[in-house]
């Protein structure tokens, strides 16, 4: 009995082993494969920003648009490779429709929140910037607050920020309706506070706040709420599903 199950003990230790070898080989076959099909994309999107287009610029971007959202939702590749096509997806689309106001809303956050290139983000958003009006289809002004965003968060430059904001309030305006009236009156009120209150904290939690609210996906979500969290803020589920920002104990009046 004892030599049975010492055998028993003995097969299924090594079949724990064959398995854990196997995974760890697995492993190893699938970061070389993500890894060869991230060098493909990188090679491809580069190629486009060289190659003409014969006036099918606005076609071929939402293309590459689609593209990026299937890369960026890729969780298990992303996990393996990182998100360093993100800045090649946004410096590629600007080039072909700097006017793709959806688009850059979409970019800009991921390019400053998972590729790390804040910077890059706002430089690429002035060369969208430069190329837009406020009378494009959308909600183009919210180029500006999203610009704000990475200049209070990540580069702690409040007075571009502030600037940002009262460029929002004069494109939201343009709307000449009660949205754009509303929403230019609150960029205005946030570009007021940001020049009143040089604490970076309280401007971090309204920032991040504002992603919050903009997010459009489950992991950007989640990301922001980890940050808020780390400032001391509170995020709350109200009972019709919306997200409620409490500011840390500090701030409470």
């Amino acid at each position: 009995m004892f030599a049975c199950l010492g055998l028993v003990l003995s097969t299924g230790s090594l079949v724990n082993l064959q398995l854990k070898e196997l995974s760890q080989k697995f492993s190893v076959q699938s970061i070389e494969t993500y890894s060869k099909q991230e060098n493909q994309q990188k090679t491809l999107v580069n190629f486009q920003k060289n190659l003409p287009t014969f006036g099918f610029d606005n076609l071929l971007a939402d293309l590459n648009y689609l593209q990026f959202i299937q890369y960026f939702g890729d969780t298990e590749a992303r996990n393996m490779t990182g998100y360093s096509l993100v800045t090649d997806y946004f410096e590629l689309l600007v080039s072909q429709d700097p006017r793709f106001t959806n688009a850059y809303l979409s970019l800009s956050t991921a390019n400053s929140l998972f590729a790390a290139q804040p910077e890059k983000t706002v430089e690429l958003l002035d060369r969208v910037l430069e190329s837009s009006s406020p009378n494009l289809p959308g909600y183009p002004f919210f180029l500006w607050t999203y610009k704000a965003t990475d200049e209070i968060l990540f580069l702690g430059d409040l007075e571009a920020a502030k600037n940002s904001y009262l460029m929002a309030a004069n494109w939201a305006s343009k709307r000449n309706d009660d949205l754009g009236n509303e929403l230019s009156d609150r960029f205005i009120t946030t570009a007021k506070f940001l020049a009143s209150n040089p604490d970076s904290t309280e401007a971090r939690v309204g920032a991040w706040s504002t992603l919050l609210n903009q997010a459009q996906d489950s992991k950007t979500q989640q990301y922001v709420i980890e940050q808020l969290e780390k400032l001391g803020a509170e995020v709350n589920i109200t009972p019709d599903g919306r997200l409620e920002v409490r500011p840390p104990e500090s701030d409470r009046a």
